[in-house]
């Protein structure tokens, strides 16, 4: 008896059980953001190196000994700076001698003016032969010339002895000394002594693709970008510290390197604490627009897989589809989406790796994302 009353109510509980659906789980709990546009700067980066403005090797124009060397390697000169001394008296001796040939030459150049127009006025009187007058003009214009000979010399032997002192041609560093003091220097050749490189300012090349160059002469067409002297350089050193002075371009190739399809530009930049040596990397933010309109969501909405970026889209009636987009640099908190979404339509910004398309969701908060607290990322 017992156990009849025990399989007719293990019957009714089970029939009861299948009477009913089971109970669905509740909306999945997902905050939102809206789609918003703001005039945003933008930024392009590269990578850069750096050159100087000028690089002047110092050499010996003329042989001797290296007497003395009055700077230390390294060390910042300026122009006109006396660097070496080669030994003088070698030249100084030779200026004395053309000064003396000099001398004489004028001496002969006088007694022969006078002959001449003494002999000239002789002719006059038919006291002197025509053959004595041509004789004392060849004698005058011969004695002319030397003087002319021996004043170009002593030019020389000046300029020679000029060359023993060699200053600084340009203001900048000094570098590595090539010859020491006591050495020969100058004989069958000039000598490079040391190199001397302007680092105030200082060059930052990079080499833009063709696709970056006609995108944005396409966008400053359009009124979206500024004028090329609007475009400031910003250059963020190896220890990840920004140059505290902006760059200017000064120069853009006028051909494209058809090995790398990218074109050389160059800004160039303040550097009077001369931070920036030449022949370094540098990663640069070049900002080609301040005021450029751009759609905005949180980055954190932004899904990014192999095949490109995503967003999960929320509908009026709270159903999620995803959606590919194309996004672009970073500002502050937000990403900018260049294509794949429309101003005021939300994304799902947490929760994604629950979401599915189709998948019925619960709005808990329309968020609006921060403004941004620092420069945008390009």
């Amino acid at each position: 008896m017992i156990a009849a009353r025990l399989s007719l109510v293990l019957l009714v509980f089970l029939s009861g059980c299948r009477r009913g659906d089971p109970p669905q789980p509740p909306p999945l709990p997902v905050s939102v953001s809206e789609v918003r546009e703001a005039k945003i700067p933008v930024y392009l980066e590269h990578v850069g190196t750096t050159e100087a403005v000028s690089t002047v090797e110092v050499r010996a124009r003329v042989a001797g000994i290296l007497e003395q060397v009055l700077f230390k390697e390294g060390a910042d000169v300026e122009q006109g700076a006396l660097l070496f001394v080669i030994e003088q008296k070698p030249y100084q001796t030779r200026v004395a001698q053309a000064k003396a040939q000099l001398e004489r030459v004028q001496a002969a150049d006088l007694r022969t003016q006078a002959d001449w127009e003494r002999t000239a006025q002789l002719a006059k009187k038919d006291v002197a032969s025509k053959s004595d007058l041509d004789h004392a003009r060849a004698a005058r214009d011969e004695a002319v010339a030397e003087v002319g000979a021996a004043r170009a010399a002593l030019e020389q032997a000046e300029l020679d002895l000029g060359y023993t002192e060699i200053r600084a041609p340009i203001s900048g560093r000094v570098g590595k000394l090539f010859k020491d003091q006591g050495n020969l220097v100058g004989s069958g050749e000039q000598t490079v002594l040391a190199t001397i490189v302007q680092l105030d300012p200082i060059y930052i090349y990079w080499s833009p693709s063709e696709r970056t160059r006609l995108e944005v002469l396409r966008l400053r067409k359009e009124g979206v970008y500024g004028p090329r002297d609007d475009i400031q350089v910003h250059a963020m050193l190896a220890d990840g510290s920004e140059h505290p002075y902006l760059g200017k371009i000064d120069f853009v190739d006028n051909t494209i390197d058809p090995t790398t399809g990218a074109l050389r530009v160059r800004a160039v930049f303040p550097n009077p604490e001369k931070q920036i040596l030449p022949g370094q990397y540098a990663n640069l933010r070049v900002l080609v627009g301040k005021d450029v309109p751009a759609l905005l969501v949180p980055a954190r909405a932004v899904i990014e897989e192999q095949g490109g970026s995503s967003v999960f889209v929320v509908a009026a009636d709270e159903v999620v589809q995803p959606r590919a987009v194309v996004a672009a640099g970073t500002y502050g908190q937000d990403r900018v989406i260049e294509k794949g979404l429309q101003v005021g339509e939300k994304v799902a910004i947490d929760n994604l790796g629950k979401l599915r398309a189709g998948m019925k969701v619960a709005i808990k908060v329309a968020e609006a994302a921060p403004a941004p607290q620092s420069p945008p990322a390009p």
